[in-house]
C-alpha cells in the first residue's frame, strides 16, 4: 500500500468512527472479551481456518518475536481466535486485551488493526495517534487479510505491540512477513478444499490473497482464490456455469494472459506427463487446438 493509500484508509476510518459509529475518542473503554462458552462456539465455527493457521502463525511469530511483538488470528467480525506471544509479554497482552476472545472490530474499537483492516479488506498499519481512542494511543499495529477457499474474507492475521516505539523502518519487512503468512494460510485452505482437482497457478500472488484456480478433469472451474476472482472478475462464493478455463483465457487481450496461458498449458501437461491429447480434455480444447497453442506459445512437451 502507498503512503496516500494508507493515509486515506486510516482518515476514512476515522471518518466512519466519527460519524458511522458516533465514537467518544477520550472515552475510557476496554476491549469486549468473550467468554469460554461464546469463544468456543466461535472457535468451532472457524476450526478449520485455525488449524490452517496454526503453523504459519508460530512461524511468524517466531520471525515478529525480537521486535517485541504478538502475533494474533482473527475472524471476520474482530473476534481474536489464536494468540502467539512469549511468556514475558503475557501480564501485557491480559492488560491491553491481546487474547483469544477478544473482540477488536472497527464499529467498537476505532481504528485499530484488526478491525480497520477487516473493515477496507486491505492490509492495514495503525501506530499510536492513528488509534482513535485515547487510550489505545500507546499500541502499534499491522494486519492483512485473509481469504478462505471460495474466496470470502476468512478473517485477519495481526501483528501488534503495547512496547515498540519506532517501527517504520522495519515496517516494509513486517508488512511482507504478514502478507506472506496470509497468503500460506489461504493457500493451506485452497488445497484442503480442491485436493481431488488440478490446481493451476495464473499469475504473481498480489497482496495477502494467491492466483491460484482449480479445474475438474473436464477442465472446468471448480474453485478459485480472491485474487483470482478479482482478476478475472469472478464473484464470491461457489462457481457454477463457468467456461473451461484455456478458452476463457484465450479470449483476454491483456498481455499477461499469455503469460498465464502459458503457465496453465505447462501445468496440464506436467499433470498428465506431457500427453498432448490428455491435457487437451483437462483443459477442455481439441487436441489441435492445444497443439497451435504450444506452438505459438513457444512452449517444449
Amino acid at each position: 500500500m502507498t503512503a496516500a493509500a494508507a493515509r486515506t484508509c486510516l482518515s476514512d476510518s476515522w471518518a466512519r468512527c466519527s460519524t458511522n459509529y458516533n465514537l467518544d475518542p477520550s472515552e475510557r473503554w476496554e476491549t469486549q472479551v468473550l467468554s469460554q462458552p461464546e469463544l468456543r462456539f466461535v472457535s468451532g465455527r472457524t476450526q478449520r481456518l485455525i488449524q490452517s493457521a496454526l503453523p504459519e502463525m508460530q512461524r511468524l511469530h517466531t520471525l515478529v518475536d525480537p521486535l517485541d511483538f504478538t502475533v494474533m488470528l482473527a475472524d471476520p467480525t474482530g473476534i481474536v481466535l489464536s494468540r502467539h506471544t512469549q511468556r514475558s509479554n503475557l501480564s501485557g497482552c491480559r492488560r491491553w486485551r491481546f487474547q483469544a476472545g477478544a473482540v477488536w472490530d472497527e464499529a467498537n474499537a476505532g481504528t485499530n488493526a484488526i478491525g480497520t483492516c477487516l473493515r477496507e479488506e486491505r492490509p492495514v498499519m495503525v501506530v499510536h495517534d492513528q488509534h482513535w481512542r485515547l487510550c489505545f494511543r500507546k499500541l502499534t499495529g499491522m494486519a492483512v487479510p485473509v481469504y478462505n477457499s471460495i474466496g470470502e474474507l476468512a478473517g485477519a492475521i495481526n501483528a501488534c505491540s503495547f512496547v515498540a516505539e519506532n517501527v517504520l523502518p522495519a515496517a516494509p519487512l513486517l508488512m511482507d512477513a504478514l502478507q506472506t503468512t496470509a497468503r500460506r494460510v489461504e493457500e493451506k485452505l485452497f488445497h484442503d478444499r480442491f485436493r481431488e482437482d488440478m490446481i493451476l497457478t495464473l499469475g504473481p500472488s498480489t497482496s495477502s490473497s494467491a492466483m491460484l484456480v482449480a479445474l475438474d478433469r473436464d477442465g472446468h472451474i471448480r474453485g478459485a482464490t480472491h485474487a483470482s476472482r478479482q482478476h478475472m472478475n469472478w464473484p464470491k462464493g461457489e462457481l457454477s456455469g463457468l467456461p473451461a478455463l484455456l478458452p476463457l483465457l484465450d479470449s483476454q487481450e491483456e498481455p499477461n494472459f499469455r503469460r498465464a496461458e502459458a503457465q496453465v498449458i505447462r501445468s496440464a501437461l506436467g499433470t498428465v506427463r506431457g500427453n498432448v491429447s490428455a491435457a487437451a480434455r483437462l483443459l477442455g480444447v481439441s487436441r489441435a487446438t492445444l497443439h497451435r497453442k504450444i506452438k505459438a506459445l513457444g512452449l517444449d512437451h
